[in-house]
């Protein structure tokens, strides 16, 4: 057995543990979950897809091991596929012609299909409650209200249903996007350590040069529309879909802010002070992301395009 696929097998199985640390109800044990796909993008970008996918049965079975098929199952849609269709997409060359270098895959297009990943997840959930006796709004009520009860007993009856009122309308979008912000951000992660490491298979892309692929925008078009005009069932699932699809426009969104932020003074402060309002605000983010879709639309980089405070000027070839 060669030392990759040991390597492989040995991040599988720390990647199961990890997604299985929240059983423990250990202070910081969440941490480690949200961690958890971490071990599968290093050896993924050090080695390849083969080795990824090689990682991801390994914690398959040993999520199915100690957590049942159940646990097997979120291990492999939470953790495996998006790691291992990141790190595919994110290997990929292009020729770039006769006489030049190959291009790898710009990241926004593999997060764009990591994005589609989780909105036809989140689609298919919608469409199995439809016709049955609870609508999808009401299933995810009353999950979350079985999760509150064992997570929180000491809650009472009303306190938790005004918790579930608030949490349910948005919660599945909530869910699909966290998931794809933790994805990138162990991407990212693995990524930066590896270079440190000198064991990197791609050279890091420029994140605040991140564009996405034109057709991403009408998913989210279609999904808007269908919150906005839609009722019952078909506004709740639209709605939800929505906060998952404008996930991208959101790092867009980021980029746009760090291009910004180049060239004014002092731009270590005013990004601290920025993502301390970042998570202190949902509507903050809702902006953020409106100017990732504004950027899409119109190039709004572009129009600001220049030298940061300090740096050279402009030259033009």
């Amino acid at each position: 057995m060669s030392k990759e696929t040991l390597f492989a097998i040995g991040a599988g199985g720390l990647s199961a543990v990890s997604a299985l640390a929240f059983l423990s109800r250990a202070p910081g044990s969440l941490i480690v979950v949200y961690l958890a796909s971490l071990p599968l993008f290093m050896v993924g970008l050090t080695i390849g897809p083969r080795a990824v996918a090689i990682a991801a049965a390994v914690g398959f079975m040993t999520a199915g091991l100690f957590g049942g098929a159940f646990i097997a199952g979120v291990f492999g849609l939470m953790q495996a596929l998006p790691a291992w269709l990141l790190v595919k997409q994110a290997l990929l060359q292009r020729p770039a012609g006769p006489g030049g270098q190959a291009e790898w895959c710009p990241i926004g297009e593999a997060l764009s299909w990591l994005t589609l990943l989780a909105a036809a997840l989140l689609v298919i959930v919608a469409v199995t409650n439809i016709g049955g006796e609870r609508s999808f709004s009401g299933m995810v009520s009353d999950k979350l209200d079985y999760i509150l009860h064992a997570m929180a007993p000491h809650l009472g009856d009303g306190h938790r249903a005004r918790t579930v009122a608030v949490m349910a309308p948005l919660f599945p979008g909530a869910v699909g996007g966290s998931w794809l912000i933790m994805s990138v951000v162990n991407a990212a992660l693995a990524q930066a350590i590896l270079v440190r490491m000198k064991r990197n298979l791609r050279p890091t892309p420029a994140y605040a040069e991140t564009t996405l692929p034109q057709w991403v925008s009408w998913p989210l078009v279609g999904a808007a529309a269908l919150a906005l005009i839609g009722s019952g069932n078909l506004q709740y699932t639209g709605r939800n879909l929505a906060m998952v699809l404008a996930v991208p426009f959101f790092i867009v969104g980021l980029a746009v802010v760090h291009t910004l932020a180049r060239r004014v003074a002092y731009k270590g402060l005013i990004l601290a002070a920025f993502y301390l309002v970042l998570v202190l605000s949902g509507w903050a983010m809702v902006a953020v992301a409106s100017i990732g879709v504004v950027d899409q639309w119109f190039g709004l980089r572009h129009r600001f395009a220049g030298p940061p405070v300090g740096g050279p000027p402009a030259t033009t070839e």
